[in-house]
């Protein structure tokens, strides 16, 4: 009987070593995260008067992320991924009160993510894509009177970051990631002195994985 206890127990351990990668490591993910994203400060140009600061308050932010990977290994694999951020309430704060009150984003950037130990239950990986934003502004300025000016306007956006999933039960893993969202400005009817910002984005959330 010992002996044959002492056979169950390696075998038991190299049957969920065998399988893990199976259960981890599947082509297909699905991530649902909410996060934070933080707009870079900037300063409003008025030519030849100094230049009015300008805040902008971080914002809830929802991101559906879906990956497919295209090239597998032991250490690590390849993914393209389709993530989509939107922002739907950026407060904006500054002496300039004819600025719309509140801005919201849309962020679509296709990429790749490279991952690291993609069979196992920790899971690093760093991302970078490219893709378009959407700014759509408040229809009131911060003094409360219409923003009478253009709502919408479109940029190219550049992201990059970095992050890891943690398997927690079969095929669901929670993940935590960073990413710095490089877009250009909302089109105020000021000018900002720079044509780009930093969106810094941080955020938590579960992931999906299936073949």
């Amino acid at each position: 009987m010992k002996s044959s206890k002492r056979f169950c127990f390696p075998a038991l351990l190299l049957l969920i070593f065998a399988f893990a990668p199976a259960v981890f490591a599947q082509e297909n993910e699905l991530a649902l995260v909410v996060g934070r994203l933080k707009p870079s400060d900037r300063s409003l140009s008025l030519d030849p008067l100094p230049p009015i600061k300008t805040a902008f308050s971080g914002a809830a932010t929802y991101q559906i992320n879906y990956a497919k990977r295209i090239v597998n290994g032991e250490v690590a694999s390849l993914h393209f991924e389709i993530p989509v951020i939107v922002a739907p309430r950026t407060g904006v704060k500054s002496d300039n009160f004819l600025l719309p009150r509140t801005y919201s984003t849309l962020i679509f950037t296709p990429g790749v993510k490279l991952k690291v130990f993609p069979g196992s239950g920790f899971s690093p990986y760093v991302v970078s894509g490219i893709g378009l934003g959407r700014f759509s502004q408040s229809d009131t300025n911060i003094d409360g009177s219409p923003n009478t000016g253009d709502h919408t306007n479109t940029s190219f956006v550049f992201n990059f970051g970095g992050g890891v999933d943690l398997n927690v039960l079969g095929p669901l893993s929670v993940r935590g990631e960073v990413r710095d969202f490089m877009t250009g400005t909302p089109n105020f009817s000021t000018p900002l002195l720079s044509d780009r910002q930093h969106n810094l984005y941080v955020g938590v959330g579960i992931v999906l994985k299936w073949k």
